[in-house]
């Protein structure tokens, strides 16, 4: 292929990389390098001094020349740069940050390239024409193949649920079906229905932790609560709706339910996982016939509490985290109860934004439900029949997986960066006991309840379970029949079970680790079989504030990254295990708050070493550019790493601190609430994950995966 030289935004380069950061498959086991490490090796990405912001304005000057900001001693002028490169390209890939929207900077670099090497096409950003949706890793893969250089096909989520429609009206089932031989077509066109109401969902939605991060969620259950079809999107959420539909039924049964009816909680005691997570479930009735239940969850961007986020590190209580809302009726023959949609807006400091993600989640649920007419009308008197045949046929697949793997007894232990008011580790223990068909998950080990918010409910552990049975068998039908083989054991009081009135909102650091546990234990009894566990981070960041006179909050949710493999390297800067949501792109962060996204790239070297190594983590920076503001942070690794297997090394942890403007530095724990003001820059740093295997000593530098080992 002819070379390509990326002209990029200093703090950019990693981008293509990173990509958006989620997964197509949400239960793969293992998520393997990007392919645009060695499709645009770092050796051809060229990063450029310069900024505009999200207006047009400039921010920093560009540096072209030798001559161009001199006295700045910081700073490498691009032809400085370009004199670097291999050889000479064929053609240049110009993407700047805002550049699309507003050209200046990248016409500049244009006519320096062109005047310095006449004979090279120039491609910029701004000279395509993308979506609305679209953010710097969208334009910059577009800029790229523009110039000639092919980048890789990889489904998305948001690619594959656009894809998947509920068949038409007139589309007949096979002639000659019978039961056994349609149910993979029933289940297809369910988990089509709700791919269908996961798109609307962030389509539909105001927040962009929901319109950009995908944190949401939706299912199909049959009218006993039966989890029957789920979207592909986000299993920390997904797994969480299944006791969550259970605790609504059971306080609301859906023999007293009538068409148009709507019900709201996000109670962790009663299924819920922490009170951000609205759960909002909608009856279907086909001619008259409840024939089930749809159901989705969404992130909220404040629901009140201590911290705008409504995610405070310090809690010690449920009610400092913002409005309990048990299960109760929300809509009625299709019209929202005025008076409670008052009490949620009222309890919000964004209550805009609250009750329009609110109208996104009835939305979807309608068309859900429309969708759901065709697909009971194509498949007739059998959808019953058909819907036992899908769980049963979840339930074997699971219990076949079981069957081929020898009984035993494993165990693996991890551990909490503190809870958020006490530093000391919180300890995680799993027990696997693998008898037959059957598969105990023990849970009792885990340490007592935390007085901060460490804790989680059992709802939301249950999507730890939930990810550990489909990725045992991850061609089944998603549906509640993969977990039926599963059996969870939690000891009331502990972390994983904690009485009434806990703080929870941290309990993603717990189910990640919960998760990758579960597959570490795993692992013990298939060794050759299984990766290394990932880094277990998905970090929580919450940022607020006031300029202006306007006050302004932001939510963000940072990956880390995958284990390596007994067959390759661990994939960087990805979501793995029970995570998948995408990252907001740093143009959509500086279009809505004060801030400059200065850096977006891998934290390098954090990847465990081995023979295949871990994947490295995330390294994110931000600067507060007015006013002042209050940082919420929910890490973790910071000082218990990720563990290697089969003698791979452990991932480096990671770390986050604000460079104040007055020259001082403030390190953050893995779970801290901080002020800061305007000047000040926020760094995170994600930990990596475990490698696979002895490493070889000879293919590189420890903890680089093979893909990774050039520099910058």
């Amino acid at each position: 292929m002819a070379p390509v030289a990326l002209i990029c935004t200093t703090g950019f380069s990693d981008v293509l990389t990173l990509g958006r950061q989620n997964r197509a498959d949400p239960y793969a086991l293992h998520v393997g390098p990007s392919p645009w490490e060695t499709r645009l090796p770092a050796a051809w990405r060229v990063e450029v001094d310069g900024r505009l912001d999200a207006h047009g304005r400039e921010a920093v000057p560009l540096r072209l020349a030798a001559g161009d900001g001199e006295g700045d001693a910081t700073t490498i002028p691009l032809d400085a740069r370009l004199d670097a490169l291999p050889r000479s390209p064929e053609a240049y890939a110009v993407c700047l940050l805002h550049g699309h929207a507003h050209p200046v900077h990248e016409q500049r670099v244009r006519e320096h390239l062109r005047a310095r090497d006449p004979g090279c096409r120039v491609v910029c950003s701004h000279e395509l024409t993308l979506g609305p949706e679209a953010g710097e890793f969208e334009w910059t893969r577009s800029t790229v193949e523009a110039a000639g250089r092919a980048g890789p096909r990889t489904a998305t989520v948001e690619a594959a649920a656009a894809a998947g429609t509920a068949p038409p009206d007139d589309a007949p089932a096979p002639a000659q079906a019978t039961p056994e031989e349609a149910w993979p077509t029933w289940a297809q066109a369910l988990e089509a229905l709700c791919d269908e109401m996961q798109a609307t969902l962030v389509a539909e939605a105001v927040s962009s932790v929901v319109r950009e991060a995908m944190d949401c969620a939706a299912a199909f259950f049959l009218p006993d609560g039966r989890l029957a079809a789920q979207a592909r999107s986000l299993p920390l959420l997904l797994g969480s709706l299944q006791p969550a539909v259970a605790g609504l039924l059971e306080h609301h049964p859906a023999a007293q339910m009538t068409p148009g009816d709507g019900y709201l909680s996000n109670d962790p005691w009663c299924g819920g996982t922490h009170l951000p997570d609205f759960v909002l479930l909608r009856p279907a009735y086909v001619q008259g016939r409840l024939c089930g239940l749809l159901a989705c969850i969404l992130h909220h961007q404040d629901v009140g509490g201590t911290t705008p986020g409504s995610v405070p590190t310090d809690a010690t209580s449920i009610h400092q985290e913002g409005l309990r809302v048990p299960p109760l009726r929300l809509f009625k023959a299709g019209r929202v109860d005025a008076d409670l949609q008052r009490l949620l807006a009222a309890n919000s400091r964004r209550p805009a934004q609250l009750l329009g993600d609110l109208a996104a989640q009835w939305t979807a649920l309608a068309r859900g439900e429309t969708a759901l007419t065709s697909v009971a009308a194509r498949f007739g008197e059998r959808f019953d029949a058909l819907a036992e045949q899908a769980l049963a046929a979840a339930e074997q697949a699971t219990r076949a997986a079981l069957l081929s793997t020898p009984d035993g007894e494993t165990t693996w232990h991890d551990a909490l960066d503190g809870d958020g008011i006490d530093p000391a580790p919180v300890a995680v223990e799993v027990r696997l006991r693998k008898r037959g068909a059957m598969l105990s998950v023990d849970l009792r080990g885990c340490a007592p309840q935390t007085r901060g918010p460490a804790n989680a409910s059992r709802g939301a552990v249950f999507a730890a379970v939930s990810h550990l049975a489909h990725a045992l068998a991850p061609q089944a039908p998603r549906n509640g029949g993969a977990t039926l083989p599963l059996e969870l054991l939690c000891a009331p009081g502990t972390i994983v079970d904690p009485a009434p009135g806990a703080a929870v909102n941290a309990r993603t650091n717990l189910v990640k680790l919960l998760a990758n546990a579960m597959l570490g234990a795993w692992s013990r009894l298939l060794p050759q079989q299984m990766p290394a566990p990932n880094a277990g981070v998905a970090v929580v960041l919450s940022l607020s504030g006031e300029a202006d006179g306007k006050p302004w909050v932001y939510t963000e949710i940072i990956a880390s990254a995958a284990g390596g493999a007994p067959w390759g390297p661990g994939g960087s800067g990805v979501s793995t295990d029970v995570g998948n949501a995408r990252n907001t792109p740093a143009e959509v962060i500086e279009g809505q708050a004060p801030l400059r996204v200065e850096r977006v790239g891998l934290h390098r070297g954090s990847g465990g070493a081995g023979r295949h190594a871990g994947g490295c983590g995330v390294e994110r920076a931000y600067r507060l550019l007015r006013g002042h503001g209050i940082i919420s942070y929910r890490g973790e690794r910071h000082t218990v790493p990720a563990q290697g297997a089969a003698g791979g090394g452990p991932g480096r942890t990671g770390a986050a601190w604000i460079e104040r403007a007055d020259g001082s530095r403030t390190d953050l724990p893995a779970k801290a609430r901080a002020a800061w003001d305007a000047g000040d820059l926020l760094v995170i740093r994600t930990a990596g994950a475990g490698g696979w295997g002895e490493p070889d000593t000879t293919t590189g530098p420890p903890g680089i995966s093979s893909t990774d080992q050039s520099t910058r």
